[in-house]
C-alpha cells in the first residue's frame, strides 16, 4: 500500500507539472497575440468548423 502510495504522489506531480506548463504556454500565446498584433485570440478555439491550435488551423468539415 505504501508503495501504491508513493507511485500515486510522483504520477500526481508529474500531471500538474505538465499541465501548468501547458496552460503556462496558451496564457502567454493570448497575451502575446493580444499586445503583438491586437487580436483577442485563444490558443485552442473551434469555431466556424475549424480547430485553431496556436497558430495551426485544422478544417473539421
Amino acid at each position: 500500500m505504501k508503495e501504491f502510495i508513493r507511485k500515486m504522489y510522483i504520477s500526481a506531480v508529474v500531471s500538474s507539472c505538465i499541465l501548468f506548463g501547458f496552460w503556462s504556454i496558451c496564457t502567454a500565446y493570448r497575451n502575446i497575440r493580444q499586445i503583438g498584433f491586437g487580436e483577442y485570440r485563444n490558443a485552442i478555439e473551434l469555431s466556424d468548423g475549424t480547430l485553431n491550435f496556436f497558430d495551426y488551423s485544422i478544417k473539421l468539415k
